[in-house]
Order: structure tokens, then sequence, then C-alpha cells
């Protein structure tokens, strides 16, 4: 018997036609989709030049979710190995930064199969007036009290992400520390936009309670 046919759901449907457009209409995408086609090709120089390209970004989103930067700089580098393995499967349906993600994803959830460790806490800001930047300043140093109480600080911003659901923390991260849209975030994880907003929404409302002695709100 033949494979069954999978039906795509009309807004799934529009979802990839518009970004088949947007890849059409963006130059740096379409510059990137020749970098990629060179890579399934087996032009290691092309993969160089991604590694260039995506590298500190990459090691920044899993610092943003394992707070080590050893295991931080090993996943981004596995990102890599993995890309160049799959090369001759890549297809040029999404931008590269959005496909490097869906690895690293991947990566990340491998990782906490394998080691059950806390993720990082230090987010920036989110959405809803959330500033945990400010959170995390560092104390006036004539204080003699200043860095007792910024460990202090920083362990309850810690605490509180930790709660978070994994999904949940991952949203936060790659909204906040990587600047994603909610569009951009969803083709990475593989969830429709809605479950993004909602997830987001949900941290940041934990977040606020749980911090809302320590955020100032904005006047």
């Amino acid at each position: 018997m033949g494979a069954a046919l999978r039906i795509v759901p009309p807004e799934e449907a529009v979802r990839r036609m518009e970004a088949a457009l947007d890849l059409a209409q963006d130059p740096q995408a379409q510059a990137e989709l020749a970098l990629m086609a060179r890579v399934r090709d087996g032009d290691r120089e092309a993969v160089i030049g991604i590694v260039d390209r995506y590298q500190n970004e990459l090691v920044g989103f899993f610092f943003h979710l394992c707070w080590d930067q050893l295991s931080s700089e090993e996943l981004a580098q596995d990102v890599f190995v993995r890309l160049y393995n799959a090369r001759e499967r890549w297809q040029p349906t999404a931008r590269l930064r959005t496909w490097l993600y869906r690895i690293a994803h991947n990566l990340w959830i491998d990782h906490l199969r394998r080691k059950r460790s806390l993720v990082s806490l230090d987010a920036e800001r989110g959405e809803e007036g959330l500033r945990l930047s400010d959170v995390l300043a560092a104390a006036p140093s004539a204080d003699p009290d200043a860095a007792e109480r910024d460990l202090q600080i920083r362990e309850r911003v810690r605490g509180a992400l930790a709660e978070l659901p994994e999904g949940q923390r991952e949203v936060f991260v790659l909204a906040n520390d990587q600047g994603m849209k909610y569009h951009d975030i969803a083709a990475i994880l593989g969830i429709p936009e809605g479950t993004v907003k909602s997830r987001m929404h949900h941290a940041v409302r934990f977040l606020r309670d749980e911090l809302a002695d320590l955020v100032e709100e904005p006047a």
C-alpha cells in the first residue's frame, strides 16, 4: 500500500506560501540559500562561512538555556556537525537560521534527556514590561553588602526560571535573548504561533509574579 496522503491544514498552507514569498523577496535569505546549496554539494568553505556567521549566536542561545559556557560551545559545534551530516536532505524551504535553530532545538531536547540540568536564567527582558536586566544590574560598589545581595537576586531569578515548564522556558529565551518573532519560533519548534504566544504569556506572568518585589514597573 502507498503512503497515506497528508492533508495540510489551510493555515499551514498559507504559512508555507508566505514563508516562500518571504524567502523570494529577501536578498540575504537568497544569499544564504545559495550558501547552503554549496554546503549540500560538499563545499567545506561554505560550511566555514556558516560557522563564522552563526557560531556566537548559537553559543549564546545554548548558554541562556544551560548557563554553562563549555556545554554551550559543544552544543553549538554539534549543530554544525548535524547540519553538514544532513546536507544531502536539505531543501530550500526555510531560512538557514530557522533550520539551524530547528537542529539546535532537537539537540537541546537530546541534551535534557541525557542530563537534566538547570537552564539559564539570564534572559534579559520579556513582553509586557518585564525587565530582568534591571534585576540583574550590579549593585553600587560602595555598599559592602552589594556582592552578597547581587548573588541572592541572581539565585532568585535562577529559581524562578527553573520553575518554568521546558516549553515556556525555550520560547522565553528564543523571544528575549535571540530576539525572534513568534512566527519564527513557531517554525523552529514546530508548533502553532498561537501556542508560542500562550507559552510566552504564561512565562511572563509567572516570572512577574515570582519576581514582583525585584522588578521595577515602568513609569
